[in-house]
């Protein structure tokens, strides 16, 4: 197979879920078999049944934007919730009782940045929360350079944010290599996937690494979003006005393949299903006019791509 194609074989890509107009942020449960989510600026939580193929929705009031919906090990019907600069503990029922669902906040970071928001987050191996932030201007822009990677640990009056990285201009996709050795990150706007060494056991990180430049290929456009690891230790980034998936060897840097999308702005993908050889991707409308939109229906839809011949891998929890 060439470089970056993926026409040697085929793949089935549909939409699940009706159309939102942000959805980002997907994580698969496997004790649930449940899809959950984010519609960003709208500030819903979203949580998708494989059983039935039915959503549920959950609106956090008074805020501007929520990032990541994570699931706390060990305990049913409890979240992580990062939205706008707050980390929160939600008690969401799985029958969907709004009026018995409960915001505890947890923990505030750039205090001195009001304009800043949490954007893309995972838990390690260790159940860590490992969270981005980015510089939000009015008109939903991004400031250069006002954001930082956090990771977030210990539990109640100990529980703290550490400043990983700092001076990113959205902090974006992030995941681990099979044996935790490598923490890999995104800052979209520079279109670059870096490394680093990472210690499993304290979470510090080091020796920061460029493995991945768009630069160096100029058939995809787009900026790099949302990013996911298979069982193989591959990696799977949603390209952000690209129209495309794609698969990338980040021990030899090399692309791949590029699965080509029905819509245009892919924001993160994730692996999930019964057997985790689905590849679950959030998109948006956010950027279309009225025109694009009725082009392009299912933007804003999170899809499922099949027959993949590959498969995902544990995803961790959050322990606080």
């Amino acid at each position: 197979m060439a470089e970056g194609s993926a026409k040697a074989r085929s793949v089935s890509i549909n939409p699940i879920t009706d159309p939102v107009q942000h959805s980002e942020g997907p994580f698969w449960h496997t004790n649930t078999q449940e899809l959950y989510f984010v519609d960003t600026f709208n500030g819903t939580l979203c949580r998708w049944s494989y059983k039935d193929k039915k959503t549920q929705s959950y609106h956090l009031e008074n805020h501007d934007s929520v990032g990541v919906i994570i699931p706390i090990k060990d305990k049913k019907d409890y979240f992580l919730v990062a939205a706008d600069r707050n980390v929160y503990n939600l008690y969401w029922p799985s029958d969907d009782n709004e009026n018995e669902a409960k915001l505890e906040h947890l923990i505030t970071v750039d205090e001195s940045k009001p304009k800043n928001q949490f954007n893309d987050g995972k838990a390690d191996s260790k159940g860590r929360l490992w969270l981005g932030t980015l510089t939000r201007n009015g008109d939903l822009s991004v400031a250069p350079e006002g954001g930082s990677l956090y990771k977030i640990s210990g539990f109640g009056d100990s529980l703290m944010a550490e400043e990983m990285e700092r001076s990113l201009s959205i902090s974006n996709g992030l995941d681990w290599c099979p044996e935790y050795k490598k923490l890999y990150h995104i800052d979209s706007q520079t279109r670059k996937i870096v490394a680093y060494d990472f210690d499993e056991q304290s979470g510090q990180i080091q020796n920061k690494k460029i493995i991945f430049d768009m630069a160096d290929h100029p058939n995809l456009e787009g900026i790099p979003d949302g990013m996911t690891a298979d069982g193989s230790g591959n990696l799977w980034i949603a390209l952000f006005g690209g129209s495309a998936i794609i698969k990338i060897d980040p021990n030899k840097s090399i692309l791949l393949e590029t699965i080509e999308m029905p819509v245009k702005y892919c924001t993160s993908v994730c692996f999930g299903g019964p057997d985790s050889a689905n590849l679950f991707v959030t998109t948006s409308r956010l950027k279309l006019n009225e025109k694009e939109v009725s082009e392009t229906p299912n933007a804003g839809s999170v899809f499922a791509i099949s027959y993949l011949g590959v498969k995902g891998r544990i995803v961790h929890e959050a322990i606080i």
